[in-house]
Order: structure tokens, then sequence, then C-alpha cells
């Protein structure tokens, strides 16, 4: 009886006729609170909730979305016995998603930010947990960029949109927000280009044309991809078709091994590399001054400075990163280091210290833009500043020194700093206990089938001692690399935002643009 009724609310909902699938997804309920099988009844009660939170999205209606997130909540141990964590975490965050008051990114202030917080770690949570379970869930993929898109962490949500797209170019859903992101970006990086706004027709013109869209909403993105077309036009050009990109690949392919490596792994600090792989994002050339957009203060080559510092810095943490994987010359330092055997199978050497290096390199960048975020804001601090949690938004009156401009860049990298604080339930806390191990204790790194039995009791030292398998260190170095690069980013757009404002107010400094 359960399988045949949650087949025919699919249906339903699929067919959208949402009332109808309402009424007979109350009636599955009634009837699962009398179902003696836990396992049994644990699986229904998660099928129920996702029809209250599918039906409620579709139809707007947060109440029902309210409903599926309080009944994975009352039931989530019962449900994590028999569903897989990702797909809990999942569907507890799309019912958060349609709680949320937050409805357009321009509403996002340091004010109601927090809810966005809250909502992006159930996300990182059920990314986590699909990692672990070696699926590949492209839903939750799409729906934590859609989450760190609304936070306005564009680099970010580009990426995992590229990610899911390179698998299945015809997922309408990725397709839209890649879209919408391009948008976003225009807006709060003040800078466009005839590539960016094609990339924004062809996300639309390919949602579009999907079989499974929702016939309601064609109309709507075909309305999107005109608008586009004709803005496009309006700069004299003309939009052909989304097969028009042999010149991009020409010019990809003329790229160095080292840069198509950048390029694929979405490492290149080019505005134009965030939507383009063409010649255009064959040099790191982000600066803060724009060529078309006057912008004032004398704050400007300041900060500009610190860009050039950490601009070197993440190009040394790239490079050490790509040179582990793919180092052309294997030179054997073991052997002349002379590594004492203690059996405890810790990884050492010139290539692991490589790796290493380019996590504590990381750290170094983010400090150094909380230092510069301080600079500009005058935020004061008594101690050291680091990334994480120099924010301190209810201190004096930071909160609203940071709200003095609207700045779209300054939220996101607030957003990226909670997701390395324990105390805002942030999901990469870990890499803080990594950093402090590295800096003040032992980080030790071993193989995945290492026992680890150290019998000689070599790591029972008193400071602080992490042990990381080697995967879950290379792939965290991933993450951490691809959150550094959105923070440099977004500390970009940020001053920028800042800048221009000051020129509104009549500030304005001559600062020539050098791409050296």
């Amino acid at each position: 009886m359960i399988n045949k009724a949650l087949f025919e609310i699919s249906r339903l909902i699929d067919s959208g006729k949402f009332d109808e699938a309402n009424v007979k997804t109350e009636e599955l309920y009634e009837y699962a609170k009398s179902e003696k099988n836990e396992s049994k009844k644990a699986v229904c009660i998660f099928n129920i909730a996702g029809f209250f939170i599918d039906i409620g999205h579709l139809t707007g209606n947060n109440e029902l979305c309210k409903n599926g997130y309080d009944l994975l909540n009352e039931s989530e141990h019962e449900i994590l016995n028999v569903v897989p964590k990702s797909e809990y975490y999942y569907d507890l965050a799309n019912a958060k998603s349609n709680m949320i008051s937050i409805i357009y990114g321009e509403d996002v202030n340091f004010n109601n930010i927090e809810e966005l917080i809250e909502l992006k770690n159930i996300y990182w949570k059920a990314f986590k947990e699909n990692r672990k379970e070696e699926k590949r869930n492209f839903e939750i993929r799409v729906n934590l960029a859609n989450s760190l898109k609304r936070q306005f962490r564009i680099s970010e949500a580009l990426r995992n949109y590229d990610e899911v797209l390179s698998s299945d170019e015809s997922i309408f859903q990725a397709n839209i927000n890649r879209s919408e992101s391009l948008k976003m970006l225009n807006s709060i990086s003040n800078t466009y280009s005839a590539k960016l706004i094609k990339e924004i027709i062809n996300g639309y013109s390919v949602a579009a044309e999907s079989k499974i869209m929702p016939p309601q909403f064609v109309e709507n993105y075909n309305l999107e991809r005109d608008k586009n077309i004709k803005i496009l036009e309006s700069l004299g050009f003309d939009y052909v078709n989304r097969e028009d990109d042999e010149g991009t690949l020409e010019e990809y392919e003329n790229l160095s091994d080292y840069r198509k490596y950048c390029v694929d792994r979405k490492l290149t600090l080019s505005e134009h590399g965030l939507y383009c792989a063409c010649s255009g994002s064959a040099r790191d050339n982000l600066t803060i001054p724009l060529t078309n957009v006057a912008i004032g203060g004398d704050f400007v080559p300041r900060m500009e400075a610190v860009l050039n510092r950490i601009k070197s810095e993440f190009s040394l943490a790239r490079l050490n990163y790509y040179e582990y994987f793919n180092a052309t010359t294997k030179i054997e330092f073991n052997y002349e280091d002379c590594y004492t055997n203690l059996l405890n199978d810790e990884i050492l050497g010139v290539s692991i210290e490589k790796l290493r290096s380019s996590f504590r390199i990381c750290f170094g960048i983010l400090d150094k833009i909380a230092m510069a975020i301080c600079d500009l804001y005058n935020i004061e601090n008594k101690n050291n500043v680091y990334f994480h949690n120099f924010w301190r938004l209810d201190e004096k009156d930071n909160r609203q020194k940071y709200e003095s401009v609207k700045n779209p860049g300054l939220l996101a990298l607030y957003s990226i700093a909670t997701d390395l604080n324990s105390n805002k339930n942030g999901e990469w806390a870990c890499f803080k206990d990594w950093r402090n191990a590295l800096e003040h204790g032992l980080l030790i790194i071993y193989e995945d089938d290492s026992k680890l039995l150290d019998p000689y009791n070599s790591l029972k030292l008193k400071n602080e001692i992490v042990k990381v398998k080697l995967s879950e260190f290379i792939a965290f170095i991933d993450e951490l690399l691809q959150l550094t690069r959105s923070a440099i980013f977004s500390y970009v757009f940020s001053v920028r935002e800042y800048a221009i404002a000051q020129h509104r107010e009549g500030i304005i400094i001559k600062f020539d643009r050098k791409n050296t």
C-alpha cells in the first residue's frame, strides 16, 4: 500500500496536480503513524516530508515546507538509521531554503544573513556526506551552489554549476542558476563582457529546451534569453548560437599545461576566467581598479598592495598543489634527508610538504584579507587578526560600519569566514584545527590503509596532534583553495564597491591599472 501511494503522489507532483498530491500526502501520513515496522515507518515519514517540501516549494506554500522540516527534525534519529545522511540533510536544507524570509539577493545584509548562514551549513553537510558515500548527487551540488550564490560567493557557485554541467550539460537547474550567477557577477563586480552575456543566453536557451522543464517556467526563461540577446545586440554583437566557441577552444589549447590545469580546476584569478577558458584567462589579471569605472579613495593603493601580496602567495599555494600531482622530475630526497623509521606511518618528504605548505599559505592569505578589511573599515582589534573571527558584529558599531556601504563582496567574505568558525557551526572549522596543529603542534598525514600502530609512542606529545588520512587532506586542500580563491575575488569586489561609493561622494583618486 505504501509503495503504491508513494508512486501515485510522485506522479501527481510531476504532472502539476499539487492540491491532489497534498491531500494524498496527508492521508499517507495518517496511515504511516500506525505502521508497526520502525524501518518502514521511518522511510515513509522521510518520503512524506519530502513531498511536503516539494509541494510547498512549487506552490509557494511555506507552511507545507515547515511541516516537512519539522517531520525531518522530529524523526532524525529513526530516519538516519535507514536513509543516507546526504539525502536527509539535502531534504532538510531544501525545506529550510523555502522557510527563509530573504527573497532576493539584494535584500541580504549583516542584520539578516545568519538565516542564509544556517542554510549554507546544512547544504555543506549534505555535500560532505555525499562525498563520503562516494556518490555523485548533482541535485545536492546545484542546491549548494544556489545557497552560495545567495551569499554572493559567485566563484564557488560557478565552479559547482560547471562541475555538474561537465557531466550533463542538459541539467536545466544548473543552466538557469549559472546564468543567474553570471548576472549577479556583472552586478557585484561592476564589469561585463560580450562573452559573459553570451554565456547568460546559453544557459537560458539550454534550460528552455529541456524536456523535463515544468512547462509553466519555459516562457519565462525564453523571455530572459530574448532580453539578454537584445542587450548583446545593443552592444554591437550578434548572438549566433551556443556552438560559436571554436575560437575559445583553440585559445585554450594554446595555453601551457599548467595553465590548463588552473583553468580546469577553477584556480585562476581572472574575472574573465570565471566563465570562459579563452586566452583572457591565461593571466591572473585581477585588480581592484577598472579601466571603465571611476573609483575613489586614497586607500586603493594600500588595498591593491595587499592584493599583490595575496595573489603572489596564492600562486605558490596553487603551484605546490599542482606539483604534488604533476612534478615532471622525481627527486629522491628521502634518502638524503635520513628520516628515522619510527613505524608510525607518517608520510614525510618534500612532496608532502608541498601539500602542507599549500594549506598553510591559504590561511595566511585569509588573515591578510582580514587585516585589510579592518584597515578599510577602521575596525579595532586588540589581538592578532584572524579571518574566521575578526568580524565581531555585535561589538561597538562594527555592524553599522559594515552596513555603511551596500557591499555584496563583504557579505561573501563574512559567509566564507563562518565556514571556518566552530562557533557558527562552520562545516570547515576543522581547517582551523589543522592549521593550529601545523603551526603549534603536529599534523600527521598518513596513507589511507595505514593502521597507525606507533609501537614507540612517538606521537604521544603534550602538544596538539591531529592525524589525517592523505586522501582526506588532498580533498580538503582542494576545498580550501576554492574557498581562498573565492575570498580573493570577494575581497576585490568589496574594496571596488567601497571605492565606487567613495567616488559617488566626490572623493576621486586616479590609479592606473597595470597587469604585471
